[in-house]
């Protein structure tokens, strides 16, 4: 099953969704024959192993979940390749982190013996490769465990040991805590202040003058994600008014465009910093010198939160009940009218792209006016 290490690649989701369930079936049968005829094992010292296939932002707050869980446990992460240097800047919470070619179905059993995991964690929520890797690691492993989300995709579930209910009404984050607890544990978005207190604390915003702009999503259909230029424009000239210093972030690949919304603006206070920092370079300068963030909803988002930083989130299908930035001081803005918010996986954007885009009815007041609050909240 060739798979690609490419966000958003059409071909990896037709093999995922087409031979996938064939795979997961096979998967099934050869397990409840395993453990028809298997000996049980005596229970090995618990080793956990964390998967992540999703994309950084999935990462980031995975990693949010494994500090509030599991603070003293050692724990094991397997990622995409993709991932594979944001996971680096993670080096205080996992022993260790490899990276998963996923092109070897076997690629997870081989780092469940490299570091002898009795334990496994798949925080793959729709896609059937976490499945399947997880359930060829259980499949040809001594006495591995494993734990999935329970969706409505029937036979991935039942490659796992025990499944934890996926929910469609509550963030990403608390999946990942029920996921990680081994139940459906926390019910409500409203838990989170006291199961994260230190990104729902009382701290000062730290004033430096300085903001961080990030115009550029990924992913699936990423340009229903994005919003104009010309409204970036504007609210990059607002804030110089205002006395800040811009910096625009971005990928080696988001360099060009970056740098034309740059020169379009010609004021020497909006800097370029695409493809000139490493995440880990990027996440410490926005820690440091950052005052706050405005990102449509994408990685650099998440780590933003994960650097302390207040974050201005712009959202168009993307719910950001779901998805949006943690925080009591971070802001989740939609547009005023058009369809919007119905985003649960990522995917489920309508096929007729002029009902799919709204970021366009996002207006820059809308942002000016969550400018306003943060800067009144001194």
């Amino acid at each position: 099953m060739a798979l690609t290490e490419q966000r958003g690649n059409s071909s990896q989701k037709l093999l995922d969704q087409k031979i996938g369930p064939v795979l997961l079936f096979g998967l099934m049968v050869a397990l409840r024959i395993k453990k028809y005829f298997g000996n049980r094992k005596q229970q090995a010292p618990e080793r956990v192993l964390v998967v992540c296939f999703g994309a950084i932002g999935d990462l980031i707050v995975l990693t949010e979940a494994v500090r509030r869980q599991w603070p003293e446990k050692t724990v094991f992460l397997a990622c995409s390749q993709l991932n594979y240097p944001c996971a680096q800047m993670y080096q205080d919470i996992y022993a260790s982190v490899a990276a998963v070619n996923l092109r070897s179905l076997g690629s997870i059993h081989k780092i469940c013996e490299q570091f002898n995991i009795t334990q496994i964690y798949d925080s793959t929520q729709w896609a059937n490769i976490g499945p399947i890797q997880v359930g060829v690691a259980k499949l040809l492993g001594r006495d591995v465990q494993t734990t999935g989300f329970r969706t409505s995709a029937i036979l991935r579930n039942r490659v796992y040991d025990k499944v934890v209910q996926h929910g469609a009404d509550v963030h990403e984050v608390v999946n990942f805590i029920n996921l990680l607890a081994g139940r459906q544990w926390v019910k409500s978005n409203s838990d989170l202040p006291s199961l994260l207190p230190d990104l729902y604390s009382d701290k000062p915003i730290h004033r430096t003058g300085k903001v961080l702009f990030h115009l550029w999503p990924s992913g699936n259909r990423s340009y229903l994600k994005a919003w104009p230029d010309d409204y970036w424009i504007e609210l990059a000239k607002a804030c110089v008014e205002m006395g800040y210093t811009v910096y625009l972030s971005g990928a080696p690949t988001d360099k060009e465009r970056t740098q034309s919304i740059v020169d379009a603006l010609g004021l020497k206070q909006v800097i370029s910093l695409a493809g000139a920092m490493k995440l880990k370079e990027l996440s410490d300068f926005v820690a440091k010198e950052v005052e706050f963030a405005v990102s449509v909803n994408t990685g650099i988002l998440h780590l933003a939160v994960s650097a302390g930083v207040p974050v201005i989130g712009l959202h168009g299908g993307v719910n950001p009940e779901r998805w949006g930035p943690l925080g009591s001081r971070s802001i989740s803005l939609l547009p005023s009218s058009g369809k919007s918010a119905y985003l649960h996986y990522g995917f489920e954007y309508p096929e007729d792209d002029h009902e799919a885009y709204v970021l366009d009815r996002l207006s820059i007041d809308q942002v000016l006016a969550a400018v306003d609050r943060l800067c009144a909240d001194r």
